[in-house]
């Protein structure tokens, strides 16, 4: 198929364009992956550190005197459920910060997938 002069030029110069929003978009989805990378090490190093600190110093005291009978199992049995409370704030601290991730990690595949060239398309 013969093409003129100018329509291959201007065929050059759309490639070229094309060829430069492509190579942008691909450093910025590089730069989302590095973002993401970079807050995943901070949250898992947040989560160590609180781990280990947790381990140090325990929310829940150790009881000084030993208890009888049914004091002692009241005693247990608050000591669990202030236990619980504070297991139960992490959880919800930990998945607060799962959903946003998630949505950033969907927002970003969107992303991701408008950037990707479509199969059979000329780019």
């Amino acid at each position: 198929m013969l093409v003129s002069k100018s329509k291959y030029v201007d065929l050059q110069r759309a490639l070229k364009v094309e060829t430069g929003r492509r190579e942008v978009a691909e450093a910025e989805i590089e730069r989302q992956r590095d973002t993401i990378t970079r807050f995943q090490a901070q949250r898992d190093d947040l989560r160590s550190q609180l781990q280990h600190l947790q381990d140090e110093h325990p929310d829940t005291p150790v009881s000084v005197q030993p208890a009888v009978g049914d004091a002692r199992v009241a005693q247990q049995l608050s000591l669990l459920e202030r236990a619980r409370r504070s297991l139960d704030e992490q959880v919800r601290a930990l998945h607060k910060v799962n959903m946003q991730q998630e949505q950033e990690i969907v927002v970003l595949r969107a992303q991701l997938a408008a950037l990707q060239p479509v199969e059979g398309a000329v780019s």
